[in-house]
């Protein structure tokens, strides 16, 4: 089975890691599988997937929205795959259009990364995201939340959508040594605290929550922020205003695992998520979790995290005080998060993707051009 998947960058996000972790999983399992990447920048994932012997393809076009992206795209699917699977917008629409022009018998699927996105509060997308998702045989939503929102939105979607969770590589978080703390904070003490939160210095991460309550906690904790972005000086500039002195930006890094061992408790403040990876990768290392209590990200968590709703900082700073004083002890909840973990391992996630796969090649009316 040749496989071809299509995304817009390999930057730090969570949908790009996923599709590295899943590349190489299906790898494993013996498909030929092949990456399309419309534009390099911020590219830090490509040397994984060649050194795995994954073929990568970077667009000459290099700008992610332009229409010459439809002839790259046209010519690269002349090559024969029975999957093509599309990640993210650009690679939705652009299959949605190319697909009415080539003869090849390939199955188009694609996945649903997020609950919420700009183009749903506009009634002029709404009939371009019909006419879109109705090119695909299978769109695979990576949540329950993300597919009733989805469903919601486009009734006639539940009649395609299925969930299938995104899975880590728990090994590499819950066997990573952690660092010296003294590699996060220059100056720490003993009984120092510190609260990492990893996201995209992106709008939907509301960072300036995290920020704001960073004022109502003691001056022993410090938060640590990993990652970059379009956000990232307005966020250090709303650090320097509303912050206090205890908030430390990482920048991009790639050795998240140890960070993670080497840390206290995760936050995720986002407005809105299709799931969170970087949730189930905190508790993979056995971090307690505090995240916003948004569909996707909720599901993830519940039972064996905490929540605080969107934009509250006074919760969130007594959430985050609150993990001192669990009623469970910390073996316990460490036991209760390794087992919630075990349902988003990565083998689990590729096996469903392959189950998916393997149907709709199966299934011949579905190599027809649906209108």
């Amino acid at each position: 089975m040749r496989v071809l998947h299509i995304i817009h960058h390999l930057d730090s996000g969570g949908a790009e890691k996923l599709l590295v972790d899943i590349a190489e999983e299906m790898k494993n399992t013996g498909l030929k599988v092949e990456v399309l990447v419309l534009s390099n920048d911020g590219d830090i994932y490509s040397e994984k997937l060649k050194s795995l012997d994954v073929p990568v393809h970077f667009s000459p076009v290099n700008i992610v929205y332009h229409p010459l992206q439809l002839f790259v795209i046209k010519k690269i699917l002349k090559n024969n795959f029975d999957i093509v699977h599309t990640h993210l917008y650009a690679p939705q629409l652009y299959i949605a259009i190319v697909k009415g022009f080539l003869n090849v018998q390939t199955v188009y699927i694609t996945t649903e990364h997020n609950t919420y996105n700009r183009r749903r509060d506009k009634r002029v997308f709404k009939y371009l995201d019909s006419w879109m998702y109705k090119k695909f045989t299978k769109i695979i939503a990576i949540s329950e939340g993300t597919k009733n929102e989805l469903n919601n939105y486009l009734p006639y979607t539940s009649k395609t959508t299925t969930v299938i969770s995104n899975g880590i590589r728990l090994e590499q978080y819950i066997d990573a040594k952690p660092l010296k703390r003294e590699e996060l904070v220059k100056k720490i003490n003993e009984n120092d605290k510190l609260i990492i939160m990893i996201a995209a210095m992106r709008e939907q991460k509301d960072h300036e929550t995290l920020i704001r309550a960073s004022n109502l906690l003691p001056e022993n904790y410090h938060i640590l922020f990993v990652g970059e972005g379009d956000r990232l000086k307005k966020v250090t500039d709303y650090a320097k205003k509303y912050g206090n002195n205890n908030i430390h930006f990482l920048g991009r890094r790639l050795d998240v695992p140890s960070i993670l061992k080497t840390c206290d408790i995760f936050v995720l403040s986002s407005k809105w998520e299709g799931f969170g990876l970087v949730a189930v990768e905190a508790m993979a290392a056995g971090l307690p979790v505090i995240v916003s209590n948004v569909p996707g990200l909720r599901e993830v968590v519940d039972g064996v995290g905490n929540f605080f709703e969107v934009g509250d900082e006074k919760e969130l700073a007594q959430q985050i005080l609150n993990t001192e004083n669990e009623t469970i002890d910390k073996h316990e909840a460490n036991s209760l998060r390794n087992e919630k973990c075990l349902s988003y391992s990565i083998e689990n996630t590729v096996s469903e993707y392959l189950q998916i796969y393997l149907e709709a090649i199966n299934k011949p009316e579905n190599f027809k051009i649906m209108l």
